[in-house]
């Protein structure tokens, strides 16, 4: 390749990077030249966020404060509605029928707290077995579940909480920072408890953990990080700290020995978190299935992709990172040039318009903000930074 030719290249190359645009309709070279990247919505560029829900024809996000916006495209902006008085820090949200559950602290003592509240900044505490010593919370098929800083696991229906003892000691974990996860589907809930996953119901559970002839399938320090059910394949997955990805078809009845499992794991052996399938339509009228997997906390490479996870012959689960030739999520170098390629990401969250082709998905991350990508029809916009 002569030098001319080259430089041609590369200068076509950096235009299309500085005038690839977003939402915003505000593309790189804006920002480039205003010392900003792109206009973003109200939220925070460097909260943690880890849950969006969708009630009433408007999104809630937990991001220290909390912000609403009418979903489905309806507005762009984030607002900022009341925490509850005298509590701070929202870090975690649920949703059960019409009803937003919270944890919120104390602005005194820094003791976390369950609130209840219809999404007009208007919340109610709730009494529960633990409460300034709340850890996490996972709400599914309109459950609460709680868990303390020592592992132990309580459910209830927001009135009233009960402690889980059909685990094994009864806890959950052994230390404060125990990986917990807890998702429904197919007629049965599916547990984290760090080592080893779980099925049933609250007071019920049978181990469920993936096995390989007899063995339990993966390393002895490794620790199960997320569950992801998808409902249209009856599929559930989950990932560990290594990066390998597993599935089980028909989990509701399926054996520990059922499960799959990728052949390779995310690069460098990162922890996969944040896992969500998306099906892409494609100008032929059919959909591409795209799984995506978040990198954990101290990893910081944005996220991995598992194209089609799911085939008539063998599962195809190992984890790719994005790249130039298959362009399905969003433009690779739209997604490289912003700090979503660098973040570590807890989780998404899929908001779909009912009309077959049309969903927004969000990105949450820790300390990198909220990001958002558009699926319409067979086009899919760049990551811009809500």
């Amino acid at each position: 390749m002569s030098n001319k030719l080259l430089s041609a290249v590369l200068i076509l190359i950096t235009m299309s990077l500085l005038f690839s645009c977003n939402e915003s309709e505000i593309g790189v070279f804006y920002g480039l030249a205003h010392e900003e990247k792109v206009k973003n919505y109200a939220l925070p560029d460097h909260c943690t966020a880890e849950t969006i829900v969708k009630t009433g024809g408007y999104l809630y996000v937990a991001a220290s404060s909390i912000y609403k916006k009418k979903a489905e495209g309806g507005e762009l902006d984030w607002h900022k509605i009341d925490s509850p008085s005298g509590y701070h820090n929202v870090t975690e949200m649920g949703l059960a029928g019409d009803t937003i559950y919270i944890l919120a602290y104390d602005s005194d003592d820094a003791k976390p707290y369950l609130f209840s509240g219809s999404g007009d900044g208007s919340w109610e505490r709730k009494t529960t077995p633990i409460d300034g010593k709340i850890s996490r919370m996972r709400v599914a098929n309109d459950v609460i579940f709680i868990t303390d800083r020592e592992g132990h696991l309580y459910s209830g229906d927001g009135s009233s909480f009960s402690q889980d003892s059909s685990l094994p000691d009864s806890k959950l974990f052994k230390t404060s920072t125990g990986n917990f996860d807890l998702t429904y589907g197919g007629g049965s809930y599916y547990l984290n408890a760090q080592y080893k996953l779980y099925r049933g119901n609250p007071g019920g559970w049978t181990e469920f953990t993936p096995m390989h002839n007899d063995k339990i399938w993966k390393d002895k320090e490794d620790v199960f990080t997320r569950l992801y059910y998808d409902e249209e394949d009856d599929r559930l997955y989950t990932a560990d700290n290594s990066g390998y990805i597993y599935a089980v078809d028909s989990p509701s009845g399926a054996s520990g020995t059922s499960w799959v499992k990728s052949d390779s794991h995310a690069a460098s052996g990162m922890g996969l978190q944040g896992l969500v399938v998306l099906r892409v339509p494609t100008s032929s009228g059919s959909k591409h299935k795209v799984l995506l997997a978040g990198t954990g906390v101290n990893a910081g490479r944005g996220y991995f992709e598992v194209h089609n996870p799911r085939t008539s012959d063998r599962d195809y689960l190992d984890p790719k990172r994005p790249r130039h030739s298959i362009e399905i999520i969003s433009d690779y170098y739209d997604y490289m040039a912003f700090d979503l390629s660098k973040a570590s990401i807890n989780s998404f969250f899929v908001d779909d318009y009912g009309d077959g082709s049309t969903f927004d998905f969000y990105a949450l991350t820790y300390g990198y903000g909220v990001w958002k990508n558009t699926n319409k029809g067979d086009y899919v916009r760049g990551w811009n930074q809500e």
